[in-house]
């Protein structure tokens, strides 16, 4: 036995007999408690929830109950079958020299704190170590502080401090499962237009899953109810109009309802609106080039239109000769070299690949372009001989006859005067006086 233990045990005897004497009418009672130092290491918090999968921390704290202390040895117990340690921090501690450095073994559920205060330290919630947690599995954990733990008095002697050990409970919640994952083969892209009206969509079920809960509809944040509609992975939907459906799931796992999955289902069955083509006969094009043009636009209200595309048949070739489809844009040009008899399909593909066809007879007046094809140098010819006669009118006409014009004016108006001066009276002889 220690020596400072002796000492103590001769204070408690000491009392002990003293307490039975009785002096005058009083009676003397000493409580032998109160007379050994003591100590406390608690845990903080001594309760509490968290989710299963996560993280938390524990911090040790010791109240040296007003008394210097300079060693602590602090063993730490837990359920190993609920709780990991990830981290048992000794970074920050009232602990100055480790005698072993902190430790634990998750096998076993132990943990510990070994070292030396130099100077001592006096505190109310010196923090001796912060322990991470994470919560395995659901149920009830507890963390205790080992019976086997010290804290010595600073003193001299390495009194030993009588200890208060202790001790939390907390209480692990299962794991509400994350987000379904969605798929669907029948429509296996949500930015992406089908149009299938048959949808299958499947999911994932995580481990432990007991079941879920889904909904489809025209809303994007609808939330299903908290009743099991099936077990299985997958469900089937028939004759979907068209438009925007929104696929909603979520699971139920240890009672627990997790966070909903959303799938977007695009479906467009009607092709494009109806259009009509049309030919634009340009003479010079026709005649000089031998194309003709076609010209086409429509519109589709729910996937829009991806794009045209064009085959030309020739009608002089045999019936079992189909026309090969290029895409095109609008105007787009058709040879008529075989002399018009052509019939154009026009295909507007909208995005969900719903097809509109159109089609036109391309009636070239073909007697008139060859015509102008055959004779054109006699045309070109013609037309430069009208111009320069045009001209050559002109210029004469502006520099001669109005020249000419001009000249008979003048004259006859120089006549017209020359006979008003014949026809006036001769002006008298200068000095006769005037009856």
């Amino acid at each position: 036995m220690m020596p400072h233990t002796k000492k103590i045990l001769c204070l408690l005897s000491i009392a002990v007999f003293f307490s039975g004497i009785s002096v005058g009418a009083q009676t003397v009672n000493v409580d032998a408690s109160k007379l050994l130092a003591r100590a406390e290491i608690s845990l903080s918090p001594r309760s509490g929830s968290f989710v299963e999968g996560s993280t938390f921390q524990v911090p040790i704290l010791l109240n040296t109950k007003g008394k210097s202390v300079n060693g602590i040895e602090v063993r730490v117990k837990f359920d190993k079958d609920k709780l990991a340690i990830v981290n048992p921090s000794g970074g920050v501690s009232i602990i100055g020299i480790w005698v072993e450095p902190p430790g634990y073994d998750n096998t076993k559920g132990t943990a510990s704190y070994v070292g030396v205060v130099p100077n001592g330290v006096t505190s109310e919630a010196g923090l001796i170590g912060t322990i991470t947690f994470k919560a395995k599995s659901p149920g009830r954990a507890v963390v205790s502080i080992g019976s086997n733990s010290k804290v010595l008095l600073n003193d001299g002697l390495g009194t030993e401090a009588t200890l208060d050990l202790g001790r939390a409970e907390y209480n692990l919640i299962t794991k509400a499962p994350e987000g379904v994952r969605i798929f669907s083969q029948t429509h296996p892209v949500q930015s992406d237009w089908y149009n299938n009206d048959y949808a299958v969509v499947s999911w994932e079920k995580e481990a432990g899953v007991g079941g879920f809960s889904f909904m489809l509809d025209d809303k994007p944040g609808t939330i299903p109810d908290n009743t099991i509609d099936t077990e299985d992975t997958s469900a089937v939907f028939d004759k979907l109009d068209d438009g925007l459906w929104y696929f909603h799931i979520k699971a139920v796992k240890g009672g627990v309802w997790g966070t909903i999955g959303h799938f977007l289902l695009r479906i467009d069955t009607v092709p494009p609106a109806e259009f009509t083509p049309t030919a634009n006969y340009l003479l010079a094009a026709t005649a000089f080039v031998e194309r003709t043009l076609i010209s086409f636009s429509t519109t589709d209200n729910l996937s829009g239109v991806s794009h045209y595309e064009i085959g030309v048949i020739d009608k002089s070739q045999p019936l079992t000769k189909s026309p090969v489809f290029v895409q095109a844009e609008s105007p787009f040009q058709v040879p008529v070299s075989s002399g018009g008899k052509l019939q154009v399909i026009v295909r507007a593909i909208d995005s969900a690949g719903n097809i509109r066809d159109k089609s036109l007879d391309i009636n070239v007046p073909f007697f008139v372009t060859r015509f102008i094809k055959d004779n054109f140098a006699y045309i070109l010819l013609a037309i430069l001989l009208t111009g320069f006669i045009v001209l050559l009118s002109h210029y004469l006409f502006t520099r001669h006859v109005i020249r000419h014009f001009r000249h008979a004016l003048k004259t006859m108006k120089t006549e017209e005067n020359q006979k008003t001066s014949e026809l006036r009276p001769p002006d008298p002889p200068s000095g006769e006086r005037r009856q």
